[in-house]
């Protein structure tokens, strides 16, 4: 690939490097769907988001990282489960394992492979019918970066405009966790090398441009009006209308997001923008209206889910007394998104990400709330996103080791066997001390875990997961109905019905420990999935932590 030595105009540097490493399109035959803007827009309800760091997911090449070529091959795996959308961490250079913040913006990092071999990779998702989402966090650079190391300290650099200095000398950018005009700070990355990250000069017209032109590129890399080798959306990582609340960058999201969010969608008015809303407290659909922007993460459900106190970032340790979940707070919380979100603007529902702890480990490993929780994570109204290995009951919490490593555990490779050694497993963590000593590839769980065993096993977390998304594929009331809490004053019991036009589903959960008989005419419905319900005319036995999913026979 080619490395930008020199910047001589945002036009010439964009059109030159990306035409240059454009593939030739792919011979085969592809479905319209695949590279034509829908007649009317798409309703993101229907979709299910598989959200996966992929140097964890499936190495092609023997060097245990994961990488695009074996994406590319395991996409049968992601059809078999059901979803419809991939969701990447970012695919750019970097120092950092994670690739949050770049030493290149344009070039793919050479342990995920090529731009042939993304290209190729995204011609093949959707020749399988399935849409790919990027993850994108351009408001920094790191050292490393020609922007950066060509300008610190040398204000005549032809990339001085990039970088915000507080200072005429360039001696002190601004930095990302640092106060303003601080020496440069270290940041240690695993396995152990140092970093600096500064702050792009977001209010310049130069570097506004250049990253209309940049998210512009992936939309359509060559430029040809069709989209099969381009990115169905975004994902806007840590996106704030005052970035990191410094008082240097206001007024984000209509002065820099939303120019960003229009160049794509005047490309192609499909594109899907989700944005991760800083305050994680806050619903999202402030930041929608203003950014121009699609969809935010359903971080109040999340937490109304897992019994905890919202928090305004990042996440909290699990509890050692694992979840305790109010039925009326997750009504509450999905009654005030429904009427803040519409058809046309979304919230994504998760249960985990690769910033918080794994749902498995939330839940002290208990088999029935995992179950529970998926439930609700896939039908109750929204986007539902699944994290790589959620739906193995993959388990993992973040610790303090003084770098990057601390998220590792979360983030770890998706067991496709048991063995460690077994090609495909992207161990590239493998031997890192202190995260293997605590990898739970090194634990009893091992066996439990693989989708070798669990694909076995018709009564396992993976056959569920892939029930319920089967479920919500053939029933439009999970996608798109309306939302009817049911069973309020029921203590142990979180129940709702879902209705959308002549279709009415309901769904009940035990989440208590005792058996609960709910007066209602089973005899009207008809049963789609269950486990641990008797239904008796006009009583339903739910025996502890079980479930219910049935069908309105008068629809």
């Amino acid at each position: 690939m080619k490395t930008i030595t020199k910047y001589i105009c945002v036009s010439i540097v964009l059109g030159t490097i990306f035409s240059c490493e454009t593939q030739k399109k792919q011979e085969a035959t592809k479905t319209m769907e695949a590279f034509t803007i829908p007649q009317d827009p798409i309703n993101w309800n229907n979709e299910v988001i598989y959200h996966v760091m992929q140097r964890s997911f499936y190495d092609s090449d023997g060097d245990l990282h994961g990488d695009l070529n074996g994406f590319t091959k395991k996409l049968d795996y992601l059809k078999e489960l059901g979803v419809t959308t991939i969701l990447f961490t970012p695919l750019y250079e970097s120092g950092f394992y994670h690739n949050y913040f770049p030493t290149n913006y344009e070039n793919i990092d050479q342990e995920y492979g090529t731009k042939e071999d993304y290209l190729n990779f995204v011609e093949a998702v959707h020749q399988k019918g399935l849409k790919f989402l990027m993850d994108m966090e351009t408001q920094y650079a790191q050292s490393g970066h020609i922007w950066f190391d060509d300008s610190y300290q040398n204000p005549d650099s032809e990339y001085s405009d990039f970088i915000y200095y507080s200072d005429s000398l360039n001696q002190f950018p601004e930095q990302i966790f640092r106060p303003s005009k601080s020496p440069l700070y270290e940041f240690t990355a695993w396995p152990g090398n140092k970093h600096n990250i500064v702050f792009l000069d977001l209010n310049h017209p130069r570097v506004k441009q250049w990253m209309i032109d940049f998210y512009s590129y992936w939309v359509d890399p060559n430029n040809d009006g069709d989209f099969s080798d381009g990115v169905d959306g975004f994902r806007i990582d840590h996106i704030m209308d005052d970035l990191d609340y410094k008082g240097i960058f206001t007024n984000m999201y209509q002065d820099f997001w939303q120019p960003i969010f229009k160049a794509c969608k005047d490309i192609n008015p499909a594109v899907f923008i989700l944005g991760e809303q800083s305050n994680w407290n806050e619903y999202g659909d402030q930041m929608i209206i203003e950014s121009g922007a699609d969809a935010a993460f359903g971080f109040p459900l999340r937490f109304a889910i897992a019994g905890e106190e919202g928090t305004h970032d990042m996440y909290i340790d699990p509890s050692s007394n694992g979840v305790t979940m109010e039925p009326n707070r997750v009504h509450k919380v999905v009654l005030e998104s429904l009427n803040r979100f519409s058809d046309s603007i979304f919230s994504v529902n998760f249960l985990e990400n690769h910033d918080t702890a794994r749902w498995a480990t939330v839940v002290q490993g208990n088999e029935n709330q995992k179950r529970n929780a998926a439930i609700l994570n896939l039908l109750l109204p929204g986007i539902p996103s699944i994290y790589y290995g959620q739906e193995l009951g993959v388990v993992g919490q973040t610790h303090e080791w003084g770098s990057d490593a601390n998220h590792i555990p979360v983030r770890e490779a998706f067991p496709w066997t048991a063995r460690i050694n077994d090609p495909g497993n992207a161990l590239w963590y493998k031997d890192s001390a202190p995260v293997w000593d605590t990898s739970f590839w090194k634990s009893d769980l091992i066996d439990q875990l693989s989708l070798a065993h669990q694909k076995k096993d018709p009564n396992s977390l993976w056959w569920h997961y892939q029930q319920l998304i089967t479920l919500r594929k053939e029933h439009p009331s999970l996608r798109l109905g309306d939302y009817m809490p049911l069973f309020e004053n029921r203590e142990g019991i979180m129940a709702f019905q879902r209705t959308y036009q002549n279709e009415r589903t309901i769904v009940l959960i035990n989440i208590s420990n005792e058996r609960q008989d709910i007066p209602m005419d089973t005899e009207g419905y008809t049963t789609l999935y269950a486990k641990g319900a008797t239904p008796a005319n006009t009583t339903l036995r739910l025996a502890p932590f079980s479930h219910y999913i049935a069908m309105d026979k008068t629809n």
